[in-house]
């Protein structure tokens, strides 16, 4: 069996922590405590919900599996490297971002990725539960960054509702990203969402 706690730490929170393969750079684990795995088990499932549907895993990570052991469970998804993906760099989340947006132009960036986040998650009706600047990396490209959400993902209801009716999924994600859009507005003024 795959000793994943041998592999490098790359993140860590209240429920979980995130190891990259060393062997294959472009996916990594996140683990769970059996006996603290309420996220984590919601996020499988949210996953293979979204690959049924035939989701695009486009501001999202791909999904590759489940795993687990005897004291832990968790899935291995695609790790989305930070600006020199050659020094498996971490990713800056959106937060990180933000400190440093100097111009129009790059603010004017932020806010067509943002945009283009938002649309896909009412097209494709994915409902995040946690909406936060720390949940969402930037993957800088050629035109611009490209917003990913990394975590926080499903709904927390006890029969999910939203999942199945878009109307009732984008009114959730409306009202989840109007919040988001006004903590980051009153934080970071020149974003002016």
């Amino acid at each position: 069996m795959t000793d994943y706690t041998a592999w490098p730490v790359i993140g860590r929170g209240a429920e979980r922590t995130c190891y990259l393969n060393p062997a294959d750079k472009t996916r990594l684990v996140k683990i769970s405590p059996r006996r603290n795995a309420k996220q984590t088990l919601r996020e499988i499932k949210y996953f293979r919900f979204l690959i049924r549907r035939g989701i695009p895993f486009d501001h999202i990570p791909k999904f590759y599996g489940e795993i687990s052991g005897d004291d832990f469970i968790g899935f291995e998804q695609e790790f989305i490297p930070g600006a020199d993906p050659r020094h498996d760099s971490i990713p800056e989340t959106l937060e990180q971002y933000l400190h440093h947006l100097s111009s129009q132009e790059d603010i004017q960036k932020l806010r067509n990725a943002l945009e283009k986040l938002k649309t896909y998650l009412l097209r494709y009706n994915i409902i995040p539960c946690d909406l936060l600047p720390d949940n969402i990396v930037v993957k800088h490209g050629t035109t611009g960054p490209k917003l990913i959400l990394i975590d926080g993902l499903g709904g927390t209801e006890l029969i999910p509702a939203s999942n199945y009716f878009k109307v009732l999924g984008n009114r959730k994600i409306l009202r989840k990203w109007e919040k988001f859009s006004k903590k980051l507005s009153a934080k970071f003024q020149q974003l002016d969402l």
